[in-house]
């Protein structure tokens, strides 16, 4: 998989990953399995889980994907954030929502609550993907690249964390998390302003 470096490469220079931004191959593998994660937490979710959370969730997957140049020119700033898990451990799971920032260079890091994710979004093509590290908030986390392989039983806990980003309009978007390591089957992070 060719992921650009840097979020802002002019249409169709997407370059080969370098300074150590290559991606995982079980992340790469979690991607490619990515509907396959997708359908079974969705058939979790939809036999077992609460009206009103599956309501949001409805509500969330409404919307293409716009265009990574479309999306890109707009994705910059601060958003109101909440995840939703499905699968595995429980159906579904919507928590409350939280901030996150966006910076122009293709930061995204949660600002609040007690787990957090710090990563880059990056040009796949013609797709748009988040390669970060979920840890505790608190903690310090050395990024993506500088990771130590995932063990679940790792203190302090860092998760390297990989997903599509879809931006469906100026104030609404969504972090496709396929097959994360820890809780769930699929997570999507909830972007609104």
């Amino acid at each position: 998989m060719a992921i650009c470096i840097g979020l802002w490469p002019a249409a169709g220079s997407c370059q080969q990953p370098g300074d150590g931004m290559a991606i995982r191959p079980d992340d790469e593998r979690r991607l490619a399995a990515y509907h396959a994660a997708a359908g079974k937490a969705l058939l979790e979710a939809f036999s077992g889980g609460d009206a009103a959370d599956l309501t949001i969730l409805a509500e969330v997957l409404k919307g293409d994907a716009l265009p990574p140049d479309d999306a890109l020119a707009i994705l910059k700033g601060e958003w109101s954030c909440r995840t939703i898990k499905m699968g595995r451990l429980l159906p579904i799971v919507v928590y409350q929502p939280f901030r996150y920032r966006t910076g122009p260079d293709g930061s995204l890091e949660k600002l609040t609550g007690s787990q957090h994710t710090r990563g880059t979004i990056y040009r796949d093509g013609d797709r748009l993907v988040y390669l970060g590290t979920g840890f505790v908030a608190g903690d310090d986390p050395p990024p993506y690249a500088e990771l130590p392989p995932f063990s679940a039983t790792a203190d302090p806990q860092r998760v390297p964390e990989v997903g599509l980003v879809e931006i469906t309009g100026p104030n609404r978007g969504r972090v496709m998390f396929p097959d994360p390591h820890l809780e769930s089957r699929f997570n999507i992070l909830v972007l609104n302003r």
